[in-house]
């Protein structure tokens, strides 16, 4: 195993080097002494273990449900209040400032946007956001908190972009929400330009599938996309899978995500482009950038997209670090900063102001 991990170590140097080599990809390393460095490791892997053993535990409650609609409702509704309200959260977090200028559930045609007459507040763009929650999850309090410090880094609107639930509605569901929300801004106004799309996780896929959506349907796409840790392959094929599921790299593993990819597919097939964008051709795509970290389970998922957008001409940045913790973002100050910075610096790379 120790061989074999090694060769899998390698081969992943290699297709990063390519990447670095053509300015695509770029690794970032938290800057500590080598006693903070392994005291964080530690920490990130006691984390990690807890996290696991409670959303495997969590798994088989669910199982034990599945022979009864009323019950497997009856559980997945006790689960979602409980994951929106804190009351399961897996690690502590704190609840953040002005949750209520975070969209609620909307039905499929989102048409409550402020009329904007086309303007950003503060003549800066306004971010889509999806949050990951494997497809059957609303957002978390410590979700909230991580787009509202993104927000407030970054001095831009972030609009939560709520969408239907699997397994009750299933893909594309989610997908179409988010084209529907999308297309309604535009509708009331607001210019493609000055929208970027951003999600996390599952929320990649989600907003992935919609810029496919509206690119077959000749929709303008927004100025950009930033995906953190992404999840864009429901196939589980990339070795990350394998690797951070056998270790305490990552909190999550293979189990856990399958779960979540058949309550969502169900009988679709998990290669298809508009649920695991891997395998979808990102000609015509708006600019991207990619946060991950080395730990994380989709972390192959991160590179196939880098490697994909070189081949097919879409604009791709993919910026990863060595942090021990799955969606570094949400557990370190500094490395928040980072990533944070790097989010700005696209933005404005990538949005040109309009001159009234």
């Amino acid at each position: 195993m120790t061989a074999n991990s090694g060769i899998l170590r390698t081969y992943t140097k290699q297709r990063l080097a390519v990447l670095e080599a053509a300015d695509i990809a770029r690794r970032y390393s938290v800057k500590a002494n080598l006693l903070k460095r392994s005291v964080d490791h530690l920490l990130a892997r006691i984390e990690n273990g807890v996290i696991e053993r409670i959303l495997i535990s969590r798994l088989k409650t669910a199982f034990r449900h599945a022979d009864s609609t009323t019950a497997a409702e009856l559980h997945i509704a006790q689960m979602r209040g409980g994951y929106e309200s804190g009351a399961l959260e897996t690690l502590p977090s704190f609840t953040p400032r002005g949750i209520g200028a975070f969209s609620r559930p909307q039905p499929p045609r989102h048409g409550n946007a402020p009329d904007r007459s086309g303007h950003p507040s503060g003549n800066r763009p306004v971010v889509l956001y999806v949050a990951g929650g494997g497809f059957i999850m609303p957002p978390s309090r410590k979700q909230k908190t991580m787009i509202q410090r993104l927000a407030e880094a970054i001095d831009c609107e972030i609009m939560l972009v709520t969408h239907r639930l699997a397994p009750e509605n299933p893909f594309p569901s989610a997908p179409e929400d988010f084209v529907a929300r999308y297309t309604g801004l535009l509708e009331d106004g607001y210019d493609a330009r000055d929208i970027f799309f951003a999600a996390d996780t599952a929320g990649a896929s989600i907003v992935l599938g919609a810029v496919q959506m509206l690119q077959h349907d000749d929709v303008e796409l927004p100025a950009g996309m930033v995906l953190f840790a992404p999840w864009c392959d429901l196939s589980l094929s990339g070795w990350s899978y394998i690797t951070r599921s056998m270790t305490s790299q990552s909190p999550f593993r293979m189990e856990t995500a399958a779960f979540c990819a058949r309550l969502y597919l169900q009988d679709e097939p998990v290669t298809t482009p508009l649920a695991s964008p891997i395998f979808a051709d990102q000609s015509g795509w708006p600019p991207i950038l990619i946060h991950t970290s080395e730990n994380d389970i989709h972390f192959d998922d991160a590179i196939r997209m880098a490697e994909n957008g070189r081949k097919q001409g879409c604009d791709v940045r993919l910026n990863y670090w060595d942090s021990p913790r799955h969606h570094l973002e949400r557990l370190s100050a500094e490395v928040h900063a980072q990533s944070a910075g790097e989010v700005n610096a696209f933005i404005n790379r990538c949005w040109k102001p309009r001159r009234d």
